[in-house]
């Protein structure tokens, strides 16, 4: 596992970014003040999160808050662990029966292998298990794909109130236009939130989504590759045949140094 290193590149390309979108107006001018509106900050983020929070439950908004450690934590998984003890199980229940596998399945160190297994000793029929299976990933999974909408949702929201932000920015200009400075007032609020909506949405939210969903699919990958291995296993398959599948599937993800991993039977 990677934490200190990964999260603070995550860090540095947000700031950079950030800088990218304002620098040139601050080279310009000289000034922070042309970029910080507090008015426009609290239509579009405050807008946002009020449009959010009802769009979701509190416990919802939560989790999805929570699950950005997994951005800046970084799990470096070892799929060949992974598959020596898929391997492991499939020797044993060829050479002792599937109900072997209840001396060693407190000893495999991924959790869902571990209940995959425990679900293979106690479920003889294979489309049962397989929907047993399917199911527990399902479950597994759903607070992922909600903390992804979450983000996505947000990203849509940002910049329809930074467009509200302008609008209100215009009636601001429109109720004072005799007033020249709170007629630039209006005129920065307009421009400054809509920036601060598309910008937010494009540089924070819509990346995240991204990122969380990049993560869910290894994980779904790690669990269909334990979903296939243990039906085989249930299907008598020989560790040989499962080896040779476990290569196909992992030789194009598991690489070191430029060069595949093989996993012996």
């Amino acid at each position: 596992m990677r934490t200190s290193k990964y999260g603070c590149e995550l860090l540095f390309v947000l700031i950079a970014g950030v800088i990218a979108l304002f620098a040139p107006v601050i080279v310009k001018t000289k000034s922070l003040s042309y970029i910080i509106a507090p008015h426009a900050f609290l239509i579009v983020i405050g807008g946002t999160i009020c449009a959010i929070c009802i769009s979701f439950s509190i416990k919802e908004l939560i989790n999805a808050f929570y699950s950005l450690k997994s951005i800046f934590i970084f799990q470096n998984k070892d799929m060949t662990i992974l598959a020596d003890d898929i391997l492991e199980l499939a020797k044993i229940a060829r050479a002792k029966g599937i109900l072997a596998l209840n001396e060693v399945v407190n000893y495999i160190s991924n959790p869902f292998l571990q209940r995959a297994a425990r679900n293979l000793t106690e479920e003889n029929n294979v489309k049962n298990l397989e929907e047993n299976l399917r199911l527990m990933s399902f479950y597994d999974n759903r607070n992922d794909f909600k903390n992804i909408e979450i983000f996505e949702e947000m990203g849509g929201y940002a910049p329809t109130f930074g467009m509200i932000g302008a609008v209100m920015g215009l009636i601001q200009i429109s109720a004072v236009s005799s007033d020249p400075k709170a007629l630039l007032g209006g005129i920065a609020t307009a421009f400054i939130a809509t920036v601060y909506g598309v910008g937010s949405a494009n540089l924070i939210f819509l990346p995240i989504a991204k990122k969380l969903k990049n993560i869910l699919d290894e994980k779904l990958l790690e669990q269909e590759i334990i979903i296939s291995s243990i039906l085989d296993i249930a299907n008598e398959q020989s560790s040989i045949v499962i080896s040779e599948k476990l290569n196909k599937i992992l030789s194009v993800n598991t690489i070191s140094e430029g060069k595949v991993i093989p996993f012996a039977a």
